[in-house]
């Protein structure tokens, strides 16, 4: 199911921003993010929980959690955070696709976004990638040896930052400057389905990783294989493949690793037990995927292995 979302909702973003181009006013980044989130709603019953805060701020247009609650150390995850920008149009020199905003503030936008990141915001390990939203008119098939342009695009924060540094110019906010380095949407949420072990015992949402959201738990008998490492592991080999990457490699898979010990706040949301202090705390929307997968199953190594390519 996730991944079914992960493969279509981007040709849908794509229409959806197709249709606004003779519009005097455009469909703004948030617009398509909180489409995005509503998609995810719908995929509580499989794991994920969505949570929007009272008041957002800025810093990044929204929170994935890769969690895997069950695991030893108290818990094993993974946090990105993600910066929205979309394509425009420039009808100059032959016309061409670009991120008119990517150096917002001088780049000062993206640097924050880099250094908020690293610094470890409330004590959870923090990947900062930006993600771009394109229309119809923008979209390019895969080559031999560029990346398909897709109505959702990822790029690492680590990979922009420097490039708009102080503020740039037109020709390096280009879709085609940053194809090479796209990644997609389906690369961090497309996750094979493993079998677990059947629970002992009494059941909570927190051990189960799956339940049925409004109603009550329910053992479904496969977990999402998003496991925190296991994504990790994908996004590591992803930076591998990036073209002129330069330092930025050791940079960025220092920070693509998971972390033991789930803050408690995020436990109290996959378990449905948010308190009225952790909404008032939440700066942006944020997704939570959660599975029952643990680093001592016997089909962990296999996922890794598959995860990573």
């Amino acid at each position: 199911m996730l991944c079914d979302l992960a493969q279509s909702f981007p040709s849908k973003v794509a229409e959806l921003l197709e249709r606004d181009r003779g519009l005097k006013r455009n469909f703004r980044e948030e617009s398509v993010t909180d489409l995005l989130m509503f998609s995810l709603v719908g995929l509580e019953p499989f794991g994920i929980r969505v949570d929007f805060p009272d008041e957002p701020t800025t810093g990044g247009d929204m929170d994935w959690i890769f969690a895997a609650p069950r695991d030893i150390g108290g818990g094993r995850y993974l946090r990105i955070i993600l910066q929205a920008k979309r394509a425009q149009f420039a009808k100059s020199k032959g016309g061409y696709w670009y991120y008119h905003h990517l150096d917002h503030e001088k780049g000062k936008q993206a640097k924050t976004l880099v250094s908020y990141a690293g610094g470890a915001p409330n004590g959870m390990s923090t990947l900062p990638l930006y993600i771009f939203y394109h229309p119809t008119s923008a979209l390019s098939a895969k080559t031999a040896t560029e990346p398909a342009v897709e109505g959702i695009n990822l790029v690492f924060a680590h990979q922009v930052e420097p490039v708009v540094s102080g503020g740039c110019k037109r020709k390096h906010k280009t879709v085609k400057t940053w194809r090479s380095s796209f990644m997609q949407l389906s690369d961090i949420l497309c996750w094979p389905f493993v079998p677990v072990p059947k629970p002992t015992g009494p059941a909570q949402a927190s051990t189960l990783g799956l339940q049925i959201a409004g109603g009550p738990s329910r053992v479904l008998p496969f977990a999402a294989g998003f496991h925190p490492d296991v994504v990790a592991a994908r996004l590591r080999s992803r930076l591998e493949n990036v073209r002129g990457k330069g330092p930025i490699v050791d940079i960025v898979a220092h920070g693509i690793s998971a972390a033991d010990g789930i803050p408690a706040d995020i436990e109290r949301a996959i378990d449905g037990k948010m308190t009225l202090a952790d909404r008032k705390e939440l700066a942006r929307p944020r997704v939570i995927f959660s599975t029952t997968l643990t680093r001592n199953d016997p089909s962990f190594d296999r996922e890794m292995q598959r995860g990573g390519t």
